[in-house]
């Protein structure tokens, strides 16, 4: 890797720092999900600062590009991400949907008492 490639990813990760960290700071995203990014970040750093080590990776996982091992540890890692947020999408999906039946039961269980409550021939029934 190119000397000036190797400073502008590394610029570009050190943004990125920034940005996670900032995001974190502001509370707009959680803590798990900015380290798993961090953790990522700090993985392309190291094979960017080390390149002979994505050469020995590719070389021990059997790979003849050091790029293709990239590509493969880059899908292995989306695919990670992808999975897990699937899961905290479907577990937020079921809390809505069980918050959602709690409250409509709250609220058919205060009409019927507010029914039960009026007594008929009350002085407001005379009015109308």
């Amino acid at each position: 890797m190119q000397i000036g490639l190797r400073l502008v990813t590394l610029v570009v990760i050190v943004i990125l720092f920034v940005f996670f960290i900032n995001m974190l700071r502001k509370h707009k995203i959680d803590l798990k999900c900015s380290l798993v990014w961090m953790f990522g970040l700090f993985g392309v750093a190291i094979f960017c600062v080390f390149p002979r080590f994505l050469d020995s990776l590719s070389a021990a996982l059997g790979i003849e590009t050091p790029i293709n091992a990239l590509f493969l540890i880059c899908i292995a890692f989306l695919t990670c991400i992808n999975i897990s947020l699937t899961v905290v999408v479907s577990r937020l999906s079921e809390r809505l949907r069980n918050l959602t039946q709690n409250i409509a039961i709250s609220n058919s269980e205060g009409c019927e008492k507010k029914n039960r409550a009026k007594p008929l021939g009350s002085i407001g029934d005379r009015v109308k």
